[in-house]
């Protein structure tokens, strides 16, 4: 088993975001493109009998060379503070915590150890202040306004009234993304899947991207060890959107959802329904104790679960994730 990262740098605007069953979806429709049907039902089969290749998290946010992860979800525990001090003082840091929806490389590494969050000061994060100063007033991720005009399919003219409009999204120059993958069966992977994996993003990804949207250019692909996961983990945290399966045998320490309202691709956007029923995952940062500790969790939907229509699509709910110990 080996951990790989992407990098990723955006080259146009981005109108779906990065998350780990969309790549997974790209990546079906391109396997099917290059290997045929029978390649792609061979791929999905694999995943139903809990056997993968690979797992995928989202698309993580790195600035010049820091990671950002998904913070950790955790439930908080009801405690009866005993005086005024006491109360203050817990309001002034759970307030401080909440500032900060991500944690650095070093901080996930001290939370798999421990199961808590401890943020670091910024001093300590990065010394150079001033360049702190000079980037904060412009945000990693900004989206722009974008207003069209529909065509007329008979006339190929404008339709007169008939505006809409879209707000894709753009990187700061120092901005770039990671996906994390972990491989089970490295041979197979590097043989038959790595290079359509990596055509996902260099193909163009989500809405729009045969009009230039969603293209990104694949800085580096290699592996990745500085994540220490404990030996005498007994939970696991999600880096992508997750869907538990009977085996994982979970119990929540702390979640957040993602109700999804998805509609299929490609051909089949032109189909009777092109919509999927709507399908709740629990999204990156949830993390869950579990009785049977494994190196991944999750499932794929069954036969009909996202459409009746097209009974045979599938949606990943098998993300990342981490193996971690918590105390509590």
């Amino acid at each position: 088993m080996k951990t790989y990262a992407i990098t990723i740098k955006q080259k146009s605007g981005l109108l779906t975001e990065l998350q780990s069953d969309t790549i997974y979806g790209h990546f079906c429709w391109r396997l099917k493109e290059e290997g045929g049907e029978d390649d792609l039902k061979e791929f999905i089969e694999l995943y139903r009998k809990n056997t993968p290749i690979f797992i995928l998290s989202d698309g993580l946010i790195k600035i010049n060379d820091d990671i950002r992860f998904p913070r950790p979800y955790l439930f908080p525990k009801i405690e009866n503070k005993q005086n005024k001090y006491e109360k203050i003082f817990s309001f002034v840091e759970n307030k401080r915590n909440k500032e900060k929806n991500y944690i650095t490389l070093e901080e996930i590494n001290k939370f798999l150890m421990t199961g808590k969050v401890e943020i670091l000061e910024k001093e300590e994060l990065n010394s150079n202040k001033k360049h702190l100063r000079n980037i904060k007033r412009i945000k990693p991720i900004e989206e722009a306004l974008r207003v069209s005009v529909q065509i007329d399919r008979k006339t190929f003219g404008s339709l007169e009234g008939r505006l809409f409009s879209y707000s894709p999204t753009y990187t700061r120059n120092d901005v770039s993304y990671v996906v994390f993958v972990k491989v089970f069966n490295d041979e197979l992977f590097e043989k038959k899947y790595k290079e359509i994996l990596l055509s996902v993003f260099t193909t163009g990804f989500g809405k729009k991207k045969s009009s230039g949207y969603g293209q990104f250019e694949v800085i580096n692909f290699s592996t990745f060890e500085k994540i220490k996961e404990p030996e005498n983990s007994n939970s696991f945290i999600v880096l992508g959107n997750y869907l538990p399966s009977n085996s994982d045998n979970v119990t929540p320490i702390g979640y957040d959802i993602n109700t999804k309202y998805g509609k299929f691709g490609e051909e089949f956007s032109l189909s009777e329904d092109p919509f999927k029923n709507p399908i709740v995952f629990l999204t990156a940062g949830s993390c869950f104790k579990s009785a049977n500790v494994k190196p991944f969790y999750g499932r794929i939907t069954n036969k009909n679960e996202i459409s009746s229509v097209n009974g045979f699509a599938v949606q990943f709910g098998m993300p990342f994730t981490l193996n971690f110990y918590c105390s509590f």
